[in-house]
């Protein structure tokens, strides 16, 4: 048996939805507990029925669970997965996000061929953990294993066990394994989870980042480019050599420009900044920013390049500059007095008061000198008189 217990994602607001999802969950489940025979007599009603169901028990059945191990079980998924997908949505689309995610789930079970009445949020939680696995593949998740008379704790990247978990419940829906348990809703909704994360980052929607799924997959093929192209002659540091013999090189059937572009453009940016002149290697990286999505330098390269576009009065740059820099280093010791910088940032110049209000927030949390603790405060005091 292996359970999650907790990852090492960040947050940066107070995951309030999934909190509120969890407690309904639980104080549905504690009035079955304390009253087992009126609750089950009523309950009837209100579980997902595939043989004639009603619009109510798509919502309803969602809140409900059969026993201690069955909420235990979904509500340490939830605890561990949902509040990193509130942080990302925000609160009013998670809350949906979630909601048609058990919906869906219901609609999966029913339409392929479930026999009995269901209850659970297994199908919602599926939908999130899903989610979850697009949004944040390479975040670590420490998992407990019960190994006979042995609990080991150990990691795993969240790609490798929730593509398990995923891997798991479409084989036992295909497979007709499962007993009691509806293993049709849970692949639906990891179904559900997924299609919608990779739809509302490829849109845009949401906001993108360098190791989210969609992002390690463009990378990766990038990176197989890059070695076909190496492999077949390509000499990215002697583009002379190339252009005279660009008649017999087979590579040259296929070039991809935007590659060689990324390359020459971070060459030409550690050179700048290797010399101090950050200026330049500002203006490089805004280039690189544009030639190639999410994108990210260095550690130093990406903060000193961050602080000379804020020098440079250029806010829009500098804010995402920095942002890149907190998702791509999120041990980084100074973290506090970035989410500082970015609470200026959003607040005095971007117009962007709920961002600049989480930033602060976040900043004020982990600030240890006084000073600056007090400028937090006192950009959150006039973000409140705006």
């Amino acid at each position: 048996m292996l359970i999650p217990i907790r990852t090492d994602n960040r947050l940066t607001l107070t995951p309030v939805v999934n909190y509120a999802v969890i407690a309904a969950n639980v104080a549905v489940f504690a009035l079955a507990a304390f009253f087992p025979a009126r609750y089950e007599r009523m309950s009837q009603p209100y579980l997902l029925d595939p043989s004639a169901p009603e619009v109510h028990q798509f919502f309803t059945s969602m809140f409900m669970h059969a026993d201690w191990v069955h909420i235990v079980g979904n509500m340490v998924f939830l605890w561990v997965f949902g509040n990193a997908v509130n942080d990302r949505f925000g609160h009013v689309a998670y809350a949906a996000f979630y909601l048609a995610g058990g919906v869906g789930s219901g609609i999966g079970y029913v339409l392929l061929g479930g026999m009995v009445p269901v209850l659970g949020a297994s199908g919602a939680i599926a939908g999130v953990t899903g989610c979850y696995l697009v949004l944040f593949p390479r975040v670590r998740v420490t998992l407990l294993a019960w190994l006979l008379y042995f609990i080991v704790p150990f990691e795993v990247s969240s790609l490798v066990f929730l593509g398990f978990q995923f891997i798991f419940n479409v084989w036992a829906s295909l497979s007709g394994a499962g007993g009691r348990v509806a293993y049709v809703a849970h692949a639906a909704g990891y179904v559900y989870g997924i299609g919608i994360a990779a739809a509302l980052l490829g849109l845009r929607l949401l906001p993108r980042d360098v190791y989210d799924l969609l992002s390690l997959w463009k990378a990766a093929h990038r990176r197989a480019a890059y070695r076909r192209m190496v492999a077949q002659g390509y000499d990215p540091f002697n583009p002379q050599r190339n252009t005279r013999s660009a008649g017999r090189q087979p590579w040259q059937a296929a070039p991809d420009a935007a590659e060689s572009e990324e390359i020459a453009l971070r060459r030409r940016i550690s050179q700048a900044h290797a010399s101090g002149d950050l200026p330049t290697a500002s203006r490089l990286y805004l280039d690189l920013v544009a030639a190639a999505d999410n994108v990210v330098l260095p550690q130093q390269q990406q903060l000193d390049v961050s602080n000379q576009l804020m020098a440079d009065q250029r806010y829009g740059p500098a804010a995402d500059a920095y942002e890149r820099l907190l998702h791509t280093y999120g041990g980084y010791e100074h973290a506090a007095d970035i989410r500082l910088m970015l609470g200026i940032l959003y607040g005095r110049y971007l117009g962007q008061r709920d961002r600049a209000r989480t930033n602060l927030m976040a900043a004020l949390e982990r600030l240890t000198d006084a000073g600056k603790k007090a400028m937090a405060r006192a950009e959150l005091r006039a973000l409140d008189r705006q």
